[in-house]
């Protein structure tokens, strides 16, 4: 209880604790979005391997909410090729998270985020074959990006935007692609030797706050057009972009 009042007393975990209710929010509303907002911020704080151990450890049980929410739409047939593809390259970001350059890997992925949103947000629409080798292509890239800088989200989440699908079915194939990943994560950091007493402890505290806003983000979800969706999500993904610049650790700190 002690150690838990002293984390609770520093201003860097009050900031991220505010951070983490914002992004439940919008994971409640979207579907997706807590590594690309809680990752970058919270890295500038706690270290990389810090800040991903957290978000791991916060996600895991409140996503059970949405999970069960969004059984009914989701398209088991453009999932299980993304899975498939993710869970091959995983390992190659774990690597690349515990020995690469973390500043060089953070400039690649927020430019490339940075070209896709703009390309996605000009109303240019993929139009190519989407085979199961597509697909597995693209949850290959997902899963490098998840476990080295968890950003699993846009990759997916531009292939499937750039689709004809409906807002409630991208929503909820990001749940569950979301949640059958963050499991493959957390195996992986486990034998990756990634997750520490302190990162179980900061994500822990986490947890309320971020169930409370995914109850939210889900009631703002309800109604809402595809259009509507299609905006958030793709402001979201430069947010990630954006946020996870280097350039901003000066003023995260």
């Amino acid at each position: 209880m002690e150690t838990l009042l002293a984390y609770l007393s520093e201003p860097a975990m009050q900031i991220v604790l505010a951070i983490v209710f914002v992004t439940g929010i919008v994971r409640g509303f979207s579907g997706f979005g807590s590594g690309m907002i809680i990752g970058p911020s919270t890295a500038a704080f706690f270290g990389p391997q810090m800040a991903l151990a957290m978000v791991t450890i916060m996600d895991s049980v409140p996503t059970f909410l949405l999970v069960w929410s969004a059984r009914r739409s989701v398209n088991w047939g453009e999932v299980l090729p993304v899975i498939l593809g993710y869970a091959l390259l995983v390992p190659l970001g774990i690597w690349v998270l515990k020995t690469g350059d973390a500043e060089a890997l953070r400039w690649f992925i927020s430019v490339s985020i940075l070209i896709a949103v703009s390309i996605l947000w000009s109303g240019w629409k993929y139009n190519g074959p989407r085979t199961r080798p597509v697909s597995f292509s693209f949850g290959g890239l997902g899963g490098f990006m998840g476990a080295a800088a968890a950003l699993p989200g846009p990759a997916v989440l531009v292939y499937w935007l750039a689709g004809p699908a409906k807002a409630a079915t991208v929503r909820a194939n990001m749940i569950y692609y979301l949640f059958v990943t963050d499991l493959m994560i957390i195996v992986g950091y486990l034998l990756g030797d990634i997750y520490t007493w302190e990162a179980f402890m900061r994500g822990l505290i986490c947890i309320p706050g971020y169930f409370i806003g995914i109850e939210i983000g889900t009631r703002f979800f309800t109604g809402a057009s595809d259009a509507t969706y299609r905006r958030v999500a793709f402001f979201m993904i430069l947010l990630a972009a954006v946020s996870s610049l280097p350039l901003l650790d000066e003023v995260l700190r």
